[in-house]
């Protein structure tokens, strides 16, 4: 493997190209711990929260106070990473991140931990998350040449679905054993390994030029995703599956109400659901990130929206586990393909913004599905608002491939000369 910097004229192959370059070995490797200690306070923070109030409503209370933030901010914050060194701001979001989780831990390590001190925490972790996410978006593409791009996004698609694998279940063995601040101050380390990677990198992500003023880059920026069917309809795609899909919310009540399976059972609902994107991942990397990227959106999302409505049918354990898995296997691929996607159309000038308005997509909107669990869940019961959540998917994207039907049809082997013009003629075009 080597320790230099990307070279555009060298294309590494095999199923792990990207690992061939040092600084993307580093932040892959130091993203997998971290989110793997984020997993564990996820499950932590609905597992207190549910047990200190018993109340779906209240609980998903808490993905509103996620939600506000990252929909107001994910505005703006995509332009933060299009104008900065995305390496910097990279490393003040994760010191000001772990400093608010240690805070949490020694709170609630005291025993006076109260409902709206998590609320606060959630809040203001999501405002720094929203700067966050498009820094480390728009930051790995840099960290590697443009031929081994697929393949980045595809051991990418390992580092938060991957996570799930362990973070969940450690989440729980750390729940049983010494207390939901025992996943909090695991959390709270997790974050040094990042900041120890961001300051062993070598390659720069500094910005070259600045074209206007701040307002102006970010309307230029919204004005380029509308301009873009493909891109445009891959962000609806994903904001519906944020609000309808499955949410942690909803697999505490399960866990907790339906399954009856204690914490331990709902740590390994999680870890299901891990090693199905482990195995969609496996997939995924095994197929050689073909061209055929819309195809292999269209199907897996399809299947996640089955897979996720047979789930709400099931009073099973080991059905559900099982069931879990698949929906994990195929929210990975699809996580992926369209990952790809949006990396291959996006020019360089542009990836902070487009990355900063799928985040709010993504992970804005998911939050909101946390909220619509806690008021559907009273009204129809836990069960059909799960199935509910998964036919509504499956019907937006029959409903977003019939309006444009160029995702389906996406080939990123055909786009290749597109995208390389396109970037010429901005430069060009900011030059002059």
């Amino acid at each position: 493997m080597t320790n230099e910097p990307p070279d555009p004229n060298s294309h590494p192959s095999g199923r792990l190209a990207a690992f061939h370059y040092r600084d993307f070995r580093f932040f892959w490797a130091s993203l997998f711990i971290s989110n793997i200690g984020t997993w564990m306070q996820m499950t932590a923070t609905n597992w207190l929260l549910y047990q200190l109030t018993n109340s779906p409503v209240q609980l998903g209370l808490n993905g509103l106070f996620r939600a506000v933030p990252a929909i107001s901010l994910g505005l703006i914050s995509g332009t933060f990473a299009d104008r900065y060194d995305r390496r910097l701001l990279l490393l003040w979001t994760q010191l000001a991140l772990g400093l608010f989780t240690l805070c949490l831990a020694l709170l609630d390590h005291s025993g006076n931990i109260q409902v709206w001190q998590i609320y606060t925490f959630t809040f203001f972790s999501s405002v720094v998350g929203s700067f966050d996410g498009p820094a480390r978006q728009a930051l790995f593409p840099s960290l590697i040449p443009r031929a081994v791009l697929p393949n980045a996004v595809a051991l990418n698609s390992l580092l938060w679905k991957g996570a799930a694998l362990l973070g969940p279940t450690l989440g729980g063995i750390a729940i049983a054993g010494m207390g939901t601040a025992g996943a909090f101050y695991a959390n709270a380390a997790s974050f040094l390994v990042v900041v120890a990677a961001l300051l062993l990198m070598r390659t720069s992500s500094k910005v070259e030029r600045r074209r206007r003023d701040f307002f102006g880059e970010t309307a230029e920026g919204f004005s380029y995703i509308v301009s873009k069917p493909i891109v445009l309809g891959v962000m609806v795609m994903e904001g519906v599956s944020s609000v309808f899909g499955l949410n942690h919310a909803m697999l505490t009540i399960f866990a907790s109400d339906i399954l009856r399976v204690g914490a331990d059972g709902f740590g390994l609902l999680q870890s299901a659901r891990g090693l199905g994107a482990v195995i969609g991942s496996t997939f995924y990397i095994g197929m050689g990130q073909g061209p055929h990227q819309g195809r292999t959106l269209f199907i897996s999302a399809m299947l996640y929206g089955v897979g996720l409505a047979c789930f709400g049918f099931s009073q099973s354990f080991v059905l559900s586990l099982l069931l879990l898995a698949f929906v994990g296997m195929t929210d990975t691929i699809w996580s992926a393909a369209r990952g790809t996607m949006l990396q291959m159309i996006t020019p360089e000038s542009f990836r902070g913004r487009v990355m900063g308005v799928f985040q709010l997509s993504n992970r804005g909107l998911h939050p909101l599905g946390q909220t619509q669990t806690g008021l559907v869940v009273p009204l129809i019961g836990a069960q059909p608002a799960t199935v509910l959540g998964g036919l509504l998917i499956s019907a937006a994207t029959l409903l977003t491939a019939w309006c444009v039907p160029a995702i389906p049809k996406f080939r990123w082997d055909e786009i290749e000369n597109t995208v390389a013009a396109g970037s010429i003629a901005e430069s060009e075009r900011v030059v002059g």
